[in-house]
């Protein structure tokens, strides 16, 4: 996809960029012990068959952790058998990267957790997952934070945690949230992240002595593609510690995608004195967006500069649709089942009713 002059900026469908979730699989500690007892065998049977490798922590929270490899190229962590038996919400976590599965990767991380825990254990967990983190990512081709100003709302509380500016001078991404919150959000450049992704495969290509050209050739193929691809800006709205979260109340939740306003300095708006606007525009992305615009407040430039901002407002940005097609996106995955994404209220009041026998 070429880029053309003047191309609307346009955001993609939402994928779910990362996922961990817990299945509330418990056991008192003496019981814990002897079913894990069991199930070591287990893995260390699928590790040495290759379809799962042991992982290492410094310091777990579970007993047993592996990552089962998958087809696609990626790899999913599960982790087995609480240490903290009282105060863990459950004894099995897995965390995946949906946005990285290939065809059949959800089904072969299911085959390996019936094989380990049973079928029909499993398949009753799954009804009920905890929300441990989810990650969600939204594409805009067409678009360049140099053509742009971000403001992020967060009520009394906003900061802008990272500002990169690469050696060109120009932007690559802002962050917004601190390292302590549930949620982290960021804007950034994800096309410059494929350059440098392609021209590193290349290099750990050549540097580990493959002299295999059709392998140089594709990899040299992928790298142009992206170079003569679109300009791309990533918006990603990181749920870090969903503490717990049932599935079905996801859609609940604050719309965060909705705290999000654009600027787009690509159309038409207002237009300021030149010396004004570089003034403004250097203060939004220096102290973010409404400290520029508190900065102007009380000067004979504040009319015309909030009427700069306002006239600037990306149209093509639409949070609500956004959110409602991240929520289906998870259900997308195939992780889960749908009776996960339905209240437990519902859920009873599908069943039959069961009628009295007449006495």
């Amino acid at each position: 996809m070429k880029i053309r002059p003047g191309s609307q900026s346009t955001p993609q469908p939402p994928a779910v960029d990362g996922l961990a979730f817990i299945l509330a699989w418990s056991y008192d500690r003496l019981d814990q012990d002897t079913v894990l007892q069991k199930l070591r065998s287990s893995i260390n049977k699928l590790i040495e068959s290759g379809a799962c490798e042991r992982a290492y922590f410094g310091k777990s929270r579970y007993r047993e952790n592996f990552n089962i490899l998958l087809a696609g190229g990626s790899k999913a962590l599960v982790q087995i058998g609480a240490v903290d038996t009282v105060r863990q919400k459950g004894g099995i976590r897995i965390e995946c990267n949906p946005a990285k599965f290939a065809d059949g990767d959800a089904q072969q991380i299911h085959r390996v957790m019936r094989g380990l825990i049973g079928r029909r254990e499993y398949n009753e967990l799954m009804r009920r997952p905890l929300l441990n983190v989810v990650h969600f990512a939204v594409d805009i081709y067409h678009a360049a934070l140099t053509r742009m100003l971000v403001r992020y709302d967060n009520a009394q509380r906003m900061s802008m945690m990272a500002k990169r500016v690469g050696k060109g001078g120009f932007i690559e991404g802002y962050n917004f949230g601190s390292v302590r919150s549930d949620y982290e959000t960021t804007a950034y450049n994800k096309q410059q992240e494929l350059v440098h992704a392609a021209i590193l495969a290349i290099a750990q290509s050549s540097s580990s002595g493959f002299n295999d050209d059709p392998l140089k050739s594709n990899k040299i193929k992928q790298l142009k593609r992206v170079l003569e691809g679109p300009e791309i800006v990533r918006v990603e709205v990181r749920g870090k510690k969903m503490r717990g979260l049932p599935l079905w109340k996801l859609p609940q939740q604050t719309n965060r995608f909705a705290r999000f306003h654009f600027a787009d300095l690509s159309v038409a708006g207002i237009d300021l004195d030149p010396l004004i606007e570089k003034a403004f525009l250097a203060m939004c992305r220096q102290d973010g967006v409404k400290a520029a615009l508190d900065a102007f407040k009380h000067t004979e430039h504040a009319r015309k500069v909030h009427a700069f901002w306002r006239s600037h407002q990306a149209t093509w940005w639409k949070p609500g649709e956004l959110w409602l097609q991240a929520c289906d996106a998870l259900r997308e995955t195939r992780m889960f089942p749908p009776e996960a994404f339905e209240s437990p209220d519902s859920h009873a009041e599908k069943q039959p009713v069961k009628r009295r026998r007449a006495r």
